[in-house]
């Protein structure tokens, strides 16, 4: 009895020292009309999460391959109460990868150990576009995956 609840500690422990490295824009679509009264679709930035990212490899690479689709990423995040929309519609909703250049997160450092903070600058995207193919649940709760297709930039 005493094994089992230690190896479910660790278990939950594990689960719970996932690294997200990876900072994500969730970008939905929207409909805005222009000067002239014409309906354009825009993306617009919806949400910023930070996510673990997988790319497939081995078997699973060349399976997906074998159907056209080796460019499948997959991310997986913590479930929050916002992502209830995005499981239920897909389509409105798509990834970009950001790059992080905030002031706090970035100090370069100048002649003999002299740190230097950049200045506060706005979250630039790298330009990488998925499409959300498939929402996954995984079991207990608590984490999200959103298996995706890189795209092209204007999606």
């Amino acid at each position: 009895m005493e094994g089992l609840r230690k190896q479910a500690y660790r278990a939950k422990m594990r689960e719970l020292g996932k690294t997200l490295r990876h900072r994500i824009v969730i970008q939905k679509r929207s409909v805005t009309k222009d000067p002239w009264g014409n309906q354009v679709e825009e993306w617009q930035d919806w949400r910023t999460v930070w996510a673990n990212l997988q790319t497939l490899w081995g078997e699973r690479y060349y399976a997906a391959k074998a159907v056209g689709e080796e460019n499948t990423i997959i991310f997986e995040l913590r479930r929050a109460p916002f992502l209830e929309d995005l499981i239920f519609n897909l389509a409105d909703y798509r990834i970009v990868e950001t790059h992080i250049t905030r002031g706090e997160m970035e100090i370069g450092f100048v002649g003999i150990n002299q740190p230097v903070v950049v200045e506060d600058t706005p979250t630039t995207h790298f330009g990488r576009v998925y499409t959300i193919k498939r929402v996954d649940q995984l079991p207990g709760g608590t984490w999200v995956k959103l298996t995706c297709e890189e795209s092209g930039s204007n999606g």
